[in-house]
């Protein structure tokens, strides 16, 4: 019987550990592009962002040359919609950058759905921009109370043999 718990014991320590890592890698895509001068839809310059691997956290940077946003067709797409409503100032922040207060934004949302997302920008009489973004995962709760059980396995393993 004793050896029988220590199978399960060391089968669910070695499932936890297993699953720990998971998806829990950070990918970063970097990107660059000419946005033509003008506000219009088709003149919007569009990032494509897909992820298909559940929910996730969404962060960037976005570095107009000598130029800014503009507000119009600016902000995060699901399919058509924008979208949880952010807006031009609730999605990307200002700061500036370097020695010449070049333009740079940040942009982030947290606790993304899976699925294709657009981020629209239209810069004020266009220009050369570069920026990146970097996707991470958030860990599912399973992930998190295997990983507890498995801990906790550890732990009890260790008070037995100390006593």
């Amino acid at each position: 019987m004793k050896n029988y718990k220590s199978l399960v014991a060391g089968v669910l320590l070695t499932t936890s550990v297993i699953a720990l890592p998971g998806n829990a890698s950070a990918t970063t895509v970097s990107f660059n592009g000419y946005d033509r001068p003008g506000v219009s839809d088709a003149r919007t310059e569009t990032i494509n962002i897909s992820y298909l691997g559940g929910s996730f956290d969404l962060t960037g940077v976005l570095d107009p040359f000598l130029t800014t946003i503009q507000e119009r067709n600016t902000g995060l797409f699901l399919g058509a919609s924008l979208y949880n409503s952010l807006d031009a100032d609730a999605l990307f922040t200002w700061a500036p950058s370097g020695l010449l207060n070049l333009s740079r934004f940040t942009f982030s949302a947290s606790n993304l759905a899976a699925g294709d997302y657009t981020l629209k920008f239209n810069l004020i009489g266009g220009g050369l921009y570069t920026g990146s973004y970097t996707i991470t995962p958030v860990p599912e709760p399973e992930t998190n109370a295997l990983m507890l059980l498995g801990l906790g396995m550890i732990g009890f393993i260790a008070r037995r043999k100390l006593v």
